[in-house]
């Protein structure tokens, strides 16, 4: 049997952000990951994504500071508005004050980007990577674990479901968790920036807010694609699918009359996607002897704190962690679950937070939000408001177990 993470071999089901950062991080401590991923291919996802700076400071830690630099655009802050009349409600400092205030930059990239960035350094690192490999089932043994794919079986010392909300390792580990619909529905889609009227984006993210619906917008690719997400509540259609592609008319219907950024962006769609956005009730506990679950697996979470990729970095930087502290694998995944069940939990209700304070109407979102900048007046009094979840000081995550991240 191995003992701590040297010589370990983990089975990582699942090719994703979270299972390719755990595969990193692991490698890096002297373990041999062996991720199992379902397609045949690591195919490019057409979506943006928000790294705030407790994922990237977490990435530079796995030595990837430049290649995260390299594909990622840095706004100048964030701005909430009102789209009856584009009145600011809320702004959040990022580029140069966010780097300064928690040590590692906010920025935003995109999906196919990041996961290749991860894929590369895993191969780098030798870590052995299936593709088309299935997982069937999962068991487990007294000094083991084993996944039965088609192909044929394959054994490890832990197995980690980093299979993302649809996991198959939770269904089976842990019983099938019911999906509540929320009752929104999010639309997504990137535009080229050529398209659209000079200086019409500006080098921030922006959250455009209404009665029951929210637009979002920000650039990637070093500015020349604009990704937006639209959100709208009270539908009846609740296919959970990201790759669902939607009627653009639909769409448009959705967010008329709205400010210029928004109908533009609209306009020059020429595919848009739409999923249903469901809820999940949080596990007590996300391992069960030698096999855990990572990242959306464990806490599936709505998309409003734009922290799914950044709490599955996470995820995986404590496990790699855990598993590298003793001699008792099954003891590790089980302290590591209790470590992140906590913030994950926190994550979870400020997302579900932001997704009702987005849509209430508009008098009382308008108080809402002056309320909050009369709270914390200042330049940088929003960004407070942020540094238990940006910071580098949140439980379990000091900077004594960050050196070791």
């Amino acid at each position: 049997m191995a003992t701590g993470a040297e010589s370990l071999r983990v089975l990582l089901v699942g090719g994703g952000i979270g299972g390719l950062t755990a595969a990193i991080a692991l490698a890096r401590r002297g373990a041999r990951p062996v991720v199992l991923e379902q397609a045949d291919a690591f195919a490019e996802v057409g979506a943006g994504l928000q790294l705030a700076p407790n994922a990237t400071r977490r990435l530079f830690g796995l030595g990837l500071e430049c290649e995260i630099r390299e594909i990622g655009f840095m706004p100048e802050q964030v701005d909430i508005r009102d789209s009856a009349d584009s009145r600011l409600l809320l702004t959040t400092p990022l580029g140069a004050a966010a780097e300064r205030r928690w040590r590692a930059p906010y920025l935003q990239v995109h999906r196919a980007e990041l996961q290749a960035v991860l894929l590369n350094a895993a191969q780098a690192l030798g870590v052995e990577i299936r593709t088309d490999a299935r997982v069937q089932s999962v068991e487990q043994h007294a000094a083991g674990v084993s996944a039965d794919l088609s192909s044929g079986e394959v054994e490890g010392d832990v197995l980690i479901g980093c299979d993302g909300v649809h996991s198959g390792v939770r269904s089976q580990m842990f019983g099938q968790s019911p999906a509540r619909f929320t009752g929104q529905v999010a639309w997504r889609g990137l535009v080229s920036a050529d398209r659209l009227r000079p200086g019409l984006i500006p080098p921030r993210a922006q959250v455009w807010t209404g009665n029951g619906r929210h637009f979002l917008h920000y650039l990637v690719r070093d500015g020349t694609l604009v990704n937006f997400v639209g959100v709208v509540d009270g539908q009846a259609w609740s296919q959970e699918s990201w790759s669902e592609v939607g009627e653009h008319d639909r769409l448009a219907a959705d967010f008329i009359g709205w400010p210029e950024p928004v109908s533009a962006l609209i306009a020059e769609t020429k595919t848009c996607w739409r999923w249903a956005i469901h809820d999940r009730p949080p596990l007590t506990h996300w391992s069960l002897g030698r096999i855990a679950l990572l990242g959306d697996a464990a806490h599936p979470t709505v998309p409003f704190l734009a922290q799914g990729a950044g709490m599955a970095i996470e995820d995986a930087c404590a496990l790699a962690r855990w598993l590298d502290g003793g001699d008792d694998p099954i003891s590790a995944l089980a302290s590591y679950g209790a470590e992140r069940r906590p913030r994950t939990a926190r994550v979870r209700n400020w997302a579900r937070r932001n997704g009702r304070l987005f849509h209430l109407p508009r008098p009382l979102r308008r108080a809402t939000f002056f309320a909050a900048r009369a709270s914390a007046p200042g330049a940088d009094g929003s960004a407070a408001h942020l540094d238990w979840l940006y910071g580098d000081a949140e439980p379990g995550n000091g900077a004594t177990q960050q050196s070791k991240n």
